[in-house]
């Protein structure tokens, strides 16, 4: 029977399909030569990228305003805007590519739909995150934001209301508060809109978690869903180290571990995450080299 190898990269790790969508976008942009390219807002969450992508004159800027070539593109970032947001943007005068992920653009239309039928909307999700902030332009203000069961708990009582999720959310843990919002609804709509390459992704990283000694996830500290992965492992593995880089690796914990697990955020691009696992594999040889000389 064949050796479990005891550094294991997850089939899940790295770019998904919306983050890979709006990278290829930009950069076909500046390869047509259409540039400054100016997203607005960070295209995704990671900071490797983003110094990649400035490295093109590809830019992050917050507001149209900011643009200092009227030239450029403008890029509405993976993460979605809200739609005032979106049709400012659209009436600056400029060239406008919409980059939103499609699976999030999928969360606001079916926020915006139940929204014009006078539903409440229940987003399961954080607050201040990029995508939550536009999600709640969808909702014709009424609206509420929970990240926990017992924000859940305080809720008031809702005639009808949506409850839909940030899409990079703990699928057990959005229907956990999705039951209890049903209690404070007479009508009560639950709309599962995390997307599947999360669901992918946190179900490879709990069935690795739990048969390694040290799980190793790769990603930008910004990014939600990779510190969502983290804390996934916290519960299943001894030692759980977050790393953007290769640089950030505790080499004591890499030596002595027996199996490794290596997962990555949906923003990580693939070079990080090979330079993450070349280190680990070095590192695992020079220890080795070192007690067979001792």
């Amino acid at each position: 029977m064949a050796t479990k190898p005891d550094i294991i990269v997850a089939k899940s790790a790295g770019f998904c399909p919306g983050v890979k969508h709006a990278i290829d976008q930009v950069l076909a942009l500046e390869a047509s030569g259409k540039s400054p390219v100016y997203t607005i807002g960070p295209l995704i969450h990671n900071k490797q990228v983003t110094q990649m992508l400035e490295q093109k004159q590809i830019l992050a800027i917050d507001n149209p305003a900011q643009a200092t070539d009227k030239n450029g593109v403008l890029v509405i970032r993976a993460h979605g805007i809200t739609p005032d947001f979106q049709q400012e943007i659209e009436n600056f005068g400029m060239p406008v590519v919409d980059a939103t992920c499609p699976l999030v653009k999928r969360a606001q239309n079916i926020i915006a739909k139940f929204a014009v039928q006078d539903y409440h909307t229940v987003i399961v999700g954080e607050a201040e995150h990029a995508e939550v902030i536009g999600l709640k332009g969808y909702t014709q203000g009424r609206c509420h934001v929970v990240s926990s069961l017992e924000e859940a708990r305080a809720l008031p009582h809702f005639e009808k209301v949506n409850v839909v999720s940030q899409t990079t959310q703990k699928e057990s843990v959005f229907y956990e508060i999705a039951q209890e919002v049903k209690k404070h609804a007479d009508q009560c709509q639950i709309s599962n809109t995390i997307c599947q390459p999360t669901k992918d992704r946190q179900k490879e990283t709990m069935e690795e978690a739990q048969n390694a000694d040290l799980v190793i996830v790769v990603g930008g500290k910004h990014s939600a869903n990779t510190a969502r992965l983290a804390l996934l492992c916290q519960g299943l593995c001894k030692h759980v180290q977050h790393v953007e880089t290769e640089d950030e690796l505790n080499e004591k914990l890499v030596r002595g571990a027996t199996q490794i697990f290596i997962t990555a955020g949906a923003s990580t691009p693939d070079w990080v995450i090979d330079g993450v696992e070349n280190r680990v594999k070095k590192l695992r040889d020079c220890g080795r080299a070192t007690s067979s000389n001792i």
